[in-house]
């Protein structure tokens, strides 16, 4: 009885090993003769780098700045209704930098006052105000991450009143009354050293306002995109503006933008009226623009200009004008082989995979061809028997047929 179990046993580990060693042999024959490749899943973007001009429909702001000192109160690409204060005007400096210090301790007090308040105190529970904490504190984060620092300070002075507001909730402090104390002296102390009120600054309409000017602004009519050639474009790409930095800032008058570039002639069939694209500018911690194609203005002589429409803005996109751009039309994902795999059987198209001791031909879908590599279709539905991704594919060798043995 052992020793037929002990056989069992022994004929067991053989046949393993011989297992092993006819599939090694297989292994060493097929990469001796045939050069093979694993295939996997590979997303792709098609785009085209253009260059180009940023137009908006902007008027420059009558009032100027003379010999006194500026600041604003608004930062780039905010939304301003008429009447809205955008900035200050100082005669000196040093009551610039007082005003700018007034508003500080004014702010700190104010978030004092806000976690000390019994209307926000008598309803605070710690564990809604640790939950409240973290989620601001990930805000917090995330912006410092992005590198979109316009909504830093808002969440920042949030963050300080939740952890203050626990500070009251928990019996940690009685109340800020000293610290507020202190910030009205320092207030009080400040407001005398100020010699001249500012002069102040309204939006005479409605508008996204922007402190800088760049000399484009009436350079385009975004009536006549559709009149505009290559050549003017080209011009203002090409030529430096001359700046009137006396002025106190501008506005965007209407919600949507334009980004127009010139196209040589062999990429303009890429581009396709009423197809939706996004623009990356390629500015860190700026994500790509959704844009919509509103205009193609071809000329195989002079060249090609196409015109996209854009209705994001923000404190970088509003500021741009002259730059290059990443046109991404869309991703592609597919299974990624190496060009020379794809071989035909008859009419079709295909590629050989290695299953087993033998080669089987499986036909593809090629849905994108790139320099060196191909993408074909993933679960193809065409074919009943459809490449897939780790599928083992020949990308060197002759002799290649379907349901070839390996020896």
């Amino acid at each position: 009885m052992k020793t037929t179990v002990t056989q069992r046993v022994v004929l067991g580990i053989l046949s393993f090993f011989l297992l092993v060693y006819a599939a090694v042999q297989v292994y060493r024959f097929v990469k001796g003769q045939y050069k093979t490749e694993t295939v996997y899943s590979y997303t792709v973007s098609e785009n085209l780098r253009v260059n180009g001009v940023a137009i908006r429909e902007e008027e420059v702001l009558e009032d100027t700045i003379d010999d006194g000192i500026a600041t604003y109160l608004n930062s780039n690409g905010t939304k301003v209704s008429k009447g809205t204060p955008i900035a200050e005007i100082y005669d000196n400096r040093q009551d610039a930098e007082n005003v700018r210090k007034l508003r500080e301790l004014e702010n700190k007090r104010e978030m004092l006052e806000k976690a000390q308040d019994p209307g926000t105190t008598s309803f605070a529970h710690t564990d809604v105000l640790n939950r409240q904490i973290y989620s601001e504190l990930g805000n917090v984060i995330d912006l410092v991450n992005s590198q979109v620092l316009t909504d830093l300070k808002d969440s920042s002075d949030q963050l300080l009143v939740l952890m203050n507001t626990k500070q009251i909730a928990t019996g940690k402090q009685t109340d800020f009354n000293d610290a507020i104390e202190h910030l009205s002296t320092e207030e009080e102390y400040l407001k005398n050293m100020i010699k001249d009120p500012p002069r102040t600054i309204d939006a005479p309409k409605a508008g996204y306002f922007v402190s800088a000017i760049d000399g484009l602004e009436d350079a385009f009519d975004i009536d006549a995109l559709s009149e505009l050639t290559a050549d003017k474009l080209s011009e203002f790409i090409n030529s430096p503006q001359e700046v009137d930095s006396n002025k106190i800032g501008k506005l965007m008058t209407y919600q949507y933008w334009y980004y127009a570039a010139v196209v040589p002639q062999e990429d303009i069939t890429n581009f396709k009226l009423g197809a939706s694209v996004t623009l990356d500018f390629n500015i860190v911690g700026a994500e790509p623009v959704p844009a919509v194609i509103s205009y193609i203005n071809t000329d195989p002589e002079l060249g090609n200009v196409v015109i996209f429409k854009c209705d994001y803005i923000n404190d970088v996109y509003i500021n741009l004008r002259v730059t290059q751009a990443d046109v991404n039309f869309k991703n592609v994902t597919g299974l990624r082989v190496s060009s020379s795999a794809i071989r035909f059987m008859g009419a079709q198209k295909g590629v050989y995979t290695v299953l087993g001791n033998k080669l089987v031909f499986r036909p593809v879908t090629v849905i994108h061809e790139d320099q060196g590599f191909v993408l074909c279709r993933e679960n193809d539905t065409e074919y009943s028997v459809p490449l897939e991704q780790f599928d083992e594919v020949v990308i060197e060798g002759t002799g290649l047929y379907n349901d070839k043995q390996l020896k």
